[in-house]
């Protein structure tokens, strides 16, 4: 299949911090990848960097995005208007938060559509989209507080494709939504790869959810990729210790009667990094060579990871 976008060498951060690190995936033209992690692993920073909408104290260090073939790393606000919205949409969690609760679904959404086309074919194109995301076209003149959970987040994937996007970029859309409700949207999101030919970087906290829709997976700790691989090979045989924490955190995973696991400690903050691998202070698995180097990324069936119990290979 043919590379859309790929990242290589991303490093985001200032004088200060770094928020992001090393970060080098690719994404294919009808492929859904998932990018896994807890709360502050640097996952959304990742999209964020991805259509240039980074803080204002962040910037990319060092790194090249391209997109269809395209260095669009240093693009200005303006050329980059043009691809964000229209070549490249994004999916935020908690649609209530996006959407204005003082127009109705359709009105908002046909303000999104570039195209210079009527009135009337813009309400025409909005019911197609309506239809196709699930909704009835009684949902055109509804507001975002008559709505279901499930149902404004399908008004969002609705706007976030009006203009035929080849790159969706998904912030964990699954968040606030209810199991079924859930597996509804993913559904929804692997039928539109097929239907709009369109590539997903899925964003999410749960592997099993990443695991489900995506063939490949990136997880991510600290602002690096600590494994990436096939996402059924990472699920059945995890190799670094952190992504086999978030896999024995799974419910599934509990026998009954069995009590909630957690990953003792906390995310690291990106103003305390400490010089060797991020998970050192919460790894039950750690040497002493993990405290003081970053393990270097090295390939093990298929699958990459950066952890020395798998040999000695530091970053220079």
């Amino acid at each position: 299949m043919k590379e859309i976008l790929k990242l290589e060498d991303i490093s985001v951060g200032n004088e200060e911090v770094k928020i992001l690190r090393d970060i080098e995936f690719e994404v294919k033209k009808g492929e859904i990848i998932s990018v896994v992690g807890e709360s502050g692993c640097g996952k959304s920073m990742t999209l964020r960097t991805i259509i240039k909408l980074l803080p204002k104290n962040l910037k990319i260090l060092k790194g090249r995005v391209y997109f269809e073939g395209i260095d669009i790393t240093d693009l200005d606000e303006e050329k980059m208007k043009e691809i964000r919205g229209g070549k490249i949409s994004i999916i935020f969690q908690e649609p209530s938060s996006y959407l204005n609760p003082l127009f109705t679904i359709g009105n908002q959404i046909e303000e999104g559509i570039k195209d210079r086309i009527k009135k009337e074919e813009k309400k025409e194109r909005v019911m197609k989209i309506l239809k196709e995301v699930g909704l009835s076209e009684n949902v055109y003149y509804q507001y975002p507080h008559q709505l279901s959970g499930g149902m404004q987040q399908r008004a969002m994937i609705a706007m976030s494709i009006i203009n035929k996007p080849s790159l969706l970029l998904a912030d964990e859309p699954t968040t606030s939504l209810d199991i079924t409700t859930a597996f509804e949207i993913l559904n929804l999101l692997k039928d539109l790869v097929i239907s709009h030919n369109i590539s997903i970087i899925f964003v999410t906290h749960d592997i099993s959810l990443a695991r489900f829709i995506s063939k490949e997976m990136i997880v991510m700790y600290a602002g690096i990729i600590v494994e990436k691989g096939f996402s059924n090979l990472i699920y059945s045989n995890p190799l670094h210790p952190y992504t086999k924490k978030l896999i024995d955190c799974l419910p599934e995973k509990y026998n009954k009667g069995e009590r909630i696991r957690t990953i003792e400690g906390e995310v690291i903050s990106f103003k305390n990094l400490p010089n060797g691998c991020p998970f050192y202070p919460r790894c039950e698995e750690k040497k002493e060579i993990c405290e003081g180097f970053l393990p270097k990324e090295i390939e093990i069936e298929n699958v990459s990871v950066r952890c020395f119990k798998y040999g000695d290979f530091m970053e220079s």
